[in-house]
């Protein structure tokens, strides 16, 4: 019974649901027997799209009418013909079904699932790579986790760059050739079914609701960070953003219009996802575009009364760690410019300064009108875990006189990339070192704050996956407080958190 190459669980609520499938061989239909909690099985025949000139197919099954909260229980095959295809009742009978949870019901507070930075081409100790995986897909089975967001670098297609520029297809590659870009395309998509069909991260897509974000290495790395953007650059640019549509973005709720980004509110949490990279322009000072500005300020004002218990704010690249702007000019006179995209992708660098004012005063103002929503920012990128407090020293924040405007941040990275080592880690550290960072002209200031168990302070240097809760056993925590569970490779038992509200 042929099944889908790659079969993930995208967004879902409380009676709906998403099941996203790739496949390729020929195989354009698709059959799907599901059952929601003791209901009997139902089936939906899909016929799959073919993106041109590629050998894959693409399909999506959207579900409604399930049973509230339930566990639902699945199973695809995939063939080149409806007749093919096996009849419901062999089809719900098969041994490998899948199980997935719905979210809670209206009200319930949510645990959300923070991950990012699967593994970089380059690992050296390849049996490592995905055992944080392995763990998640246990603490996704025991049921701790309702809702998993992928910050970034879902991939890493650095490895395609390479390859294309040692055989010198960079010379000729424009975004509109005709033979190349097809090739190209083809490459990105059979990356991510390498990436993805690896046990230990299918068990995870497979079996928990997810929403997904790109970062650089979904396209290539530093992508936006550099001076100049070539021919070739546009060109994988092009293809990852293909791709990712093809793959990502279909898991995801409507977006916004020029971008991948989106706002989206569940259960009284609001999520509000930005794309960091479509419109990133080192030379044009620009991060998040101005109609993503635009429509972010639309979501966040008609959310000001939406009586949000809590906004997560999803920027993939962390506004709080390593003071960079000393980094970065020392890294361009001496010419070092492996590192320079690492440097510059930072919301501290120079020129991304303005953007990083933009966003920490939309914020800082929301939550000023909205005092009963506690404002959490969520990233990844940066290959440590790490929990901060931002705050704003603007008179117009205040709540009140004696307000003191601050908001949070959790940071878990990478669950696949090995944590920083040697000169970068020594590097971090000394950046991160410490009380307070200045992060804009002294308006807004920072700070790391110490994980409670972790050998090494403020900085979690393991591979790591964070769970973020709002409350237990179904009740929203009473005081507001964020519960962050840091997974870690090497510990036996998650380091624990407790961000007070504010």
């Amino acid at each position: 019974m042929p099944k889908p190459l790659i079969t993930t669980v995208g967004c879902c609520t409380s009676t709906t649901a998403r099941i996203c499938i790739t496949t390729k061989g020929g195989h354009a239909h698709a059959r799907l027997a599901f059952r929601s909690g003791d209901g009997v099985f139902q089936e939906r025949t899909l016929r799959l799209t073919q993106p041109e000139g590629s050998s894959f197919f693409h399909g999506t099954f959207e579900l409604d009418g399930l049973a509230e909260s339930s566990t639902l229980e699945y199973a695809v095959s995939v063939s080149g013909t409806v007749e093919g295809l096996p009849p419901l009742e062999q089809l719900s009978r098969f041994e490998s079904r899948g199980r997935f949870r719905l979210l809670p019901p209206p009200g319930h507070p949510l645990r959300v699932g923070l991950v990012s930075c699967t593994g970089d081409h380059t690992v050296r100790e390849h049996g490592r790579r995905h055992a944080m995986w392995k763990r998640l897909g246990e603490v996704v089975a025991a049921g701790e986790v309702d809702l998993l967001l992928h910050v970034g670098d879902q991939i890493y297609a650095d490895v395609i760059r390479e390859l294309w520029q040692r055989d010198d297809l960079d010379d000729d590659l424009t975004p509109h050739h005709p033979e190349l870009m097809p090739r190209l395309r083809e490459a990105f998509r059979g990356l991510y079914c390498d990436t993805w069909q690896r046990p230990e991260v299918a068990a995870v897509l497979g079996s928990v609701p997810s929403l997904m974000m790109w970062d650089d290495h979904d396209i290539f790395d530093g992508w936006g960070s550099y001076d100049e953007v070539t021919p070739a650059d546009r060109a994988f640019f092009e293809a990852a953003r293909t791709v990712f549509e093809e793959m990502q973005a279909r898991h995801n709720p409507p977006g916004f219009s020029d971008s991948y980004g989106f706002g989206w509110v569940c259960n009284g949490v609001g999520f509000l996802v930005l794309d960091g990279r479509t419109h990133r322009s080192w030379r044009d000072q620009t991060i998040i575009g101005r109609r993503q500005w635009a429509e972010v300020d639309a979501w966040l004002e008609a959310q000001v009364s939406a009586g949000l218990e809590r906004l997560f704010v999803i920027t993939g690249i962390p506004p709080l760690h390593a003071q960079v702007a000393a980094a970065c000019k020392l890294l361009e006179k001496l010419g070092l410019t492996s590192f320079l995209g690492d440097v510059r992708d930072s919301w501290m660098a120079p020129n991304n300064s303005e953007e990083m004012r933009k966003l920490l005063n939309r914020l800082f103002e929301f939550r000023k009108r909205a005092p009963g929503t506690e404002v959490t920012l969520l990233g990844g990128d940066v290959h440590v875990g790490t929990t901060a407090r931002l705050r704003s020293r603007m008179p117009a924040h205040k709540r009140n006189d004696s307000d003191e405007p601050e908001i949070t941040q959790v940071v878990s990275s990478g669950i696949g990339s090995e944590p920083p080592d040697g000169l970068v880690r020594k590097v971090v550290e000394l950046g991160t070192g410490s009380e307070s960072v200045d992060m804009y002209q002294d308006l807004f200031t920072g700070r790391l704050l110490e994980l409670p168990g972790n050998p090494d302070g403020r900085l979690l240097f393991r591979r790591n996956f964070a769970v973020l809760e709002l409350g237990t056993s179904g009740r929203w925590d009473p005081d507001r407080n964020l519960r962050v569970r840091f997974f870690a490779e090497g510990l036996e038992r998650p380091i624990e958190q407790t961000l007070l509200a504010l």
